[in-house]
């Protein structure tokens, strides 16, 4: 059935009550975004709820056997706050190995970066002059639809950085809201995992019985999708960055770590994040020499499209996959709404919407689907059971 007569359908009293809730979502919706920038640590906190909540319900799963094995009853109810302060404890662990193994590796090497930035700047140049003037031999019509290209692109990308930079600028003028919310981002988030059974069900009661397995259904698709992309991208990021640390240390560039690291950083931009990332390895190796660039740029865009075939359909499955062109558009959407932070999360907004959009046209088709048939349809065939 169409729009209008499922809204004719509906009881005038009911009609009220949705007014009521949509009105009280669109006021909810104008708050959040007129405080939209200090909520970035919350966001962090959001991702990070997803990052560990599938190690939680593997220790809580552990506790409640072992209660079960040893008849220990209070282990069941004490099991997922336990089991969140245990992955907080592993983390801060990692967190701190990470910072005394790679961390002064790291420094070291952009510390020998920034004291031959010179030479290395000179060594491009002479380059870049070399290859000026091999350029000036084309015909002036090629010349001239290149120059073109090339203004169009770096006009591109300094529109992109400059409106990212100025979200963030504009971000961290809330400095004592943003310094509070940070100290707050752990306990914020334990109590998020901790109680998002009780959470939901006072989500659910909200709404009249007859909408909750919609409303079920909604919450599913934002968490597959949601947890989809951050999970896969933190992944993505860490086998880009280890691979392709490893990979210019073999083929001789210098400072592979760090470049390692800003390959693993831009990977979270996804699509021309590997791409950006690779361009510091091309430079710092055609400063040491044109054929160890040309190598470094073979190996950046082999390692881009091995993970297109074979990482990221395996990682990230097919709830955010966005054709390239489209993310071009939404990144710098993100980049002006959020800056750095929207730029992150721009395909994954995008991504939401399209499936939200799927999920609600399914149901609201001539022929209705129900809700379960329609979350099956937007997954192309993806089973989910629902516990209500």
């Amino acid at each position: 059935m169409g729009l209008y007569q499922w809204w004719q359908d509906i009881p005038r009293q009911r009609r009220g009550r949705l007014m009521v809730i949509v009105a009280q979502f669109v006021v909810l919706g104008g708050i959040l975004w007129a405080a939209r920038n200090t909520l970035a640590p919350y966001m962090l906190g959001l991702a990070l709820a997803y990052l560990i909540f599938p190690l939680v319900t593997i220790l809580e799963q552990g506790f409640v056997w072992l209660s079960k094995r040893r008849r220990l009853g209070f282990l069941k109810r004490v099991g997922r706050p336990l089991s969140i302060v245990l992955v907080y404890l592993i983390s801060i662990a990692l967190v701190a190995g990470f910072i005394a193994l790679v961390i002064p590796m790291v420094k070291d090497q952009a510390v020998a970066l920034w004291d031959q930035r010179e030479a290395i700047w000179d060594a491009i140049s002479r380059w870049g002059e070399d290859l000026l003037a091999q350029y000036r031999l084309l015909p002036e019509q090629v010349q001239a639809q290149t120059e073109e290209a090339l203004t169009n692109l770096s006009a591109w990308f300094t529109n992109t950085v400059r409106q990212a930079l100025a979200g963030t600028v504009g971000a961290i003028t809330y400095t004592a809201s943003l310094v509070l919310a940070v100290l707050i981002i752990p306990f914020w988030t334990f109590f998020l995992i901790k109680d998002y059974d009780q959470l939901e069900n006072s989500m659910l009661n909200i709404f009249p019985i007859s909408w909750r397995t919609d409303i079920v259904m909604l919450l599913r698709l934002v968490d597959r999708t949601l947890s989809s992309y951050l999970r896969g991208q933190l992944l993505l990021g860490v086998i880009i960055g280890i691979t392709s640390a490893i990979g210019l240390s073999i083929i001789g560039v210098r400072f592979s770590l760090l470049l390692g690291l800003i390959a693993g950083v831009f990977e979270l931009i996804p699509n021309i994040g590997p791409l950006l990332g690779g361009i510091p390895a091309v430079l710092i190796a055609l400063a040491q020499d044109p054929t160890k660039a040309l190598i470094t740029a073979i190996f950046v865009i082999a390692l881009q499209q091995v993970e297109n075939i074979f990482l990221t359909p395996r990682v990230l499955g097919e709830s955010v996959q966005i054709h390239p062109a489209v993310v071009m558009v939404v990144l710098v959407i993100g980049s002006e709404l959020g800056g750095v932070l929207g730029l992150f999360l721009a395909p994954v907004a995008t991504a939401l919407l399209r499936d939200l959009f799927k999920y609600v046209y399914y149901r609201l088709a001539d022929i209705p689907l129900s809700p379960e048939a329609a979350l099956y349809k937007v997954y192309r065939g993806e089973a989910f059971r629902v516990e209500m």
